[in-house]
């Protein structure tokens, strides 16, 4: 994992240099605000359409009737599987795209901004531990951005 570091202190001139225990390993986030929690799914995977549809899948069951707001990645408007599975779940899932290049927009962009924050300064010496950490984060309703006040002015 390469480490979030966003800044620092050092003596004027030094060279600093950040230890750590790089690997090229890679955890993807799916995450999905409701009125009192934030609902995220980890995997070791690419995010593609195939991961997309499983968070999908397990948001629908957990809460029945789901209203899923998307930016432009790919993955969400993938004809085949994610088109398909749009229209069949038509019923439950309203879908909604925002405009390219707006994440102020998205409410849980806001939320990823601050489990960033709070990771940069955090330690971690494993990908075990690095897990941890995202999973104390995202437990923490400190990093849940208030999903009904976002949208008022």
């Amino acid at each position: 994992m390469m480490p979030y570091v966003t800044r620092g202190w050092f003596l004027k001139g030094s060279k600093p240099i950040v230890k750590t225990t790089y690997c090229k390993g890679r955890i993807s986030i799916f995450g999905a605000l409701s009125g009192d929690e934030l609902s995220a799914q980890m995997t070791e995977e690419r995010c593609d359409n195939k991961t997309y549809l499983q968070f999908l899948k397990s948001l629908l069951r957990k809460f029945g009737k789901i209203l899923v707001v998307v930016d432009g990645a790919s993955y969400h408007f993938e004809k085949e599987h994610v088109q398909r599975f749009y229209e069949e779940k038509k019923d439950v899932l309203k879908v909604i795209q925002l405009p390219a290049y707006s994440p102020e927009l998205n409410p849980i962009e806001q939320s990823w901004k601050k489990v960033k924050k709070w990771l940069a300064i955090s330690l971690w010496a494993t990908k075990e531990e690095f897990e941890m950490r995202i999973c104390e984060a995202l437990n923490n309703t400190n990093f849940m951005t208030e999903l009904y006040d976002y949208y008022l002015p």
